[in-house]
């Protein structure tokens, strides 16, 4: 790799010689060597210095260490600090001078002169050759900068360092998205997407030694990813890119081993996502360049003003210019009524199309999911499913193979997937076959002992509020629930019974399983004819069945459980239950409402209580508190443990 240039000394940028060094002492600082260095680059020196101690600045800037050993002292450590603060903010300014000033960017002001063939030879074609090369040189340095200031952000051991080092990347995209949308004859919004791409990396796959996402600059990256539509768009494309990369293909080279951290990493990036627009006259805030609806010119090129409006009604004009005087309600209005617009649809920039903006979104969770997932980060996803993904994707069924796998795992992850199938079975017509067997074989022992119990059945609720659902079934799932009560804690039985119970009033063809007579004397009830070992609901023979569970836990030692599961024992004439008030209890609950109770009748003590221990014998000499105490009464009681210790 090329660290220095070459070329004539009257092109600057292409000094065949580093200037001459200045006497220094003999171990100069780091922070008086990137002072120097910095100082002989402009925007500190004259635009003609040379940029070569810009490769010395650059190495010197990637040897400072990210970590200091625990050994080292207070004052070591700010050194560290400042050298690596100093370094960044030197050669971001060095950078931001260049772009502004054309030296990364822009095309040859005689580029179409070099191409005749009359020039092949002369002077200008050599000088234009010689300022391209410095182009490339420059374009290897930034990025090396970036790879290095990448690194600072996931990996120094400071958090204010690693803050101060996005900020400076981020400010960096900003620079360069404006220069390039300069370059643009009509000024279309550009963005520096492979400058970001640096950023995407440094916040998915860290280089530090745990390779986890720090909080502080995941906190740090919401003030632009959760505000800029921009910046979210941008990163969703990135991001999707960077995880197919990981991805197995059915043929092709196998692909690079997967960093354990990534999917960890981009889910709580992901899940940090609170500001999705859901229209697009919510599509209005820009970290870079303001995206601009164009109309067709077919009419003539003349630029209307923002309050001339078209025959159709609509300017075509996003953002507004210093004459217009419209509110921002209205300017919405305009980019909706241009987005509408058939003949405009051309037109539209991506960043202002609704449809790209979840598309990119789609991708980015299609590309996560398509890679293998612990059973801890498809829980972090189900979690959030129904309310942050599916709602603001384009095809919400492409996830349903991922979700019906889900569900065969059972288990807590099965539970959690029970959100967006019903999702996707309400809203957009999902057809999931056995829907109720999978749900049946989903209430096992573990279902009422899980952290995620109430919200399982708040929606078994709406699964069998149907009332054309076939009377076996319901029995089944009755039967079920009523089995695991008796071995499940307190506070899920306050769940079940009433759920029960609201299951009896909603299909009464299956009161028969409370009202079961026996028959005869000689009924054997150690028999019971439902089959709990089978995994159909409709074939358990639940209907022939009782609810003797239910009449076991009315004897259940805790007054609470006891006293509910009595209503079965009486006329079934009262309202259905409100499920919310029994979900959420818990033992604290429990205790909580029993300290609270106020008790009436005091109940009798077991045993009378002793005033005081036994008076001493010949085994246990008693303790007299003087001399002249010889009645009965004034001797103090013995201390019964201490006399059996010493003997």
């Amino acid at each position: 790799m090329v660290k220095s240039l070459a070329g004539k000394g009257k092109q600057p940028a292409a000094s065949t010689s580093r200037p001459a060094a200045a006497p220094v002492d003999e171990s100069p600082s780091v922070q008086t060597l990137i002072s120097r260095l910095a100082a002989s680059l402009p925007p500190s020196a004259p635009a003609s210095a040379s940029l070569n101690p810009l490769a010395d600045l650059i190495d010197l800037y990637a040897s400072l260490p990210l970590a200091v050993p625990d050994r080292a002292t207070t004052k070591q450590r700010e050194q560290n600090r400042q050298a690596v603060h100093a370094a960044l903010h030197s050669l971001k300014a060095v950078f931001e001078h260049l772009i502004k000033h054309g030296r990364l960017h822009g095309v040859l002001k005689s580029a179409k002169r070099v191409k005749g063939p009359e020039l092949a030879g002369g002077s200008r074609a050599k000088e234009d050759e010689t300022v391209l090369r410095v182009k490339e040189w420059l374009s290897e340095r930034w990025k090396e900068y970036l790879e290095a200031t990448a690194k600072v952000v996931s990996a120094h051991w400071d958090s204010g360092v690693r803050l101060s080092a996005l900020n400076a990347l981020m400010s960096l995209v900003k620079t360069e998205s404006l220069f390039l949308t300069s370059l643009d004859s009509e000024r279309r919004a550009k963005f520096a997407e492979s400058t970001l791409a640096y950023v995407v990396r440094a916040l998915l796959v860290p280089e530090n030694d745990d390779g986890q996402l720090g909080d502080d600059v995941a906190e740090e990256w919401k003030k632009w990813w959760d505000r800029c539509d921009d910046v979210r768009y941008y990163f969703l494309t990135n991001a999707a890119s960077l995880l197919t990369s990981y991805a197995h293909r059915g043929s092709g080279p196998a692909p690079p081993p997967l960093p354990p951290h990534l999917i960890p990493n981009t889910i709580t990036i992901l899940e940090s996502l609170t500001t999705m627009p859901t229209s697009p006259s919510e599509l209005n805030e820009w970290f870079c360049a303001t995206p601009v609806v164009r109309t067709s010119t077919s009419n003539g090129s003349r630029k209307r003003k923002a309050d001339d409006p078209r025959a159709d009604g609509s300017t075509g004009v996003f953002d507004s210019s210093s004459e217009e005087e419209d509110s921002e309600t209205e300017a919405a209005e305009r980019v909706t009524k241009a987005l509408a617009r058939k003949g405009n649809k051309r037109n539209v920039p991506k960043l202002l199309s609704l449809v790209a903006h979840r598309r990119a979104f789609q991708d980015c969770w299609l590309a996560l999911l398509g890679l293998p997932n612990r059973e801890e980060d498809s829980k972090r996803v189900l979690i959030m499913l129904h309310r942050q993904v599916l709602p603001h994707l384009t095809e919400p069924r492409r996830l349903m193979d991922w979700l019906v796998d889900c569900a065969e795992v059972g288990g807590t992850v099965g539970i959690l997937a029970l959100n967006g199938l019903f999702t996707l079975i309400q809203k957009h017509g999902l057809e999931y076959p056995d829907f109720y067997t999978k749900l049946y074989s989903l209430l096992d022992r573990s279902v009422l002992h899980v952290r995620y119990r109430p919200r399982f059945f708040r929606l078994l609720d709406i699964f069998m509020s149907s009332s054309h659902l076939p009377a076996n079934l319901v029995a089944s799932f009755i039967k079920r629930l009523s089995r695991l009560a008796l071995s499940a804690s307190p506070a899920a039985i306050v769940t079940v019974v009433p759920f029960v119970y609201n299951l009896l009033k909603r299909h009464p063809s299956c009161m028969v399983l409370v009202h079961r007579s026996t028959e005869g004397d000689d009924y054997d009830w150690s028999k019971d004819p439902f089959n709990a070992d089978e995994t159909d609901p409709n074939l358990t023979n639940a209907l022939d069945s009782s609810l003797w569970e239910l009449a076991a836990l009315q004897q259940h030692y805790l007054a609470s459980v006891s006293s509910l599961a009595k209503v079965f024992a009486e006329v079934m004439n009262k309202q259905s239950y409100s499920m919310e008030d029994f979900l959420d209890h818990s033992y604290a609950t429990l205790i909580d409402t029993e300290l609270a109770r106020k008790i009436t009748n005091r109940p009798p003590a077991l045993a009378p209580v002793p005033k005081r221990q036994p008076i001493g014998d010949s085994f246990f000499p008693q303790r007299t508190g003087g001399e002249s105490r010889q009645d009965e009464g004034d001797l103090e009681p013995v201390d019964v443990v201490s006399r059996l210790w010493s003997f």
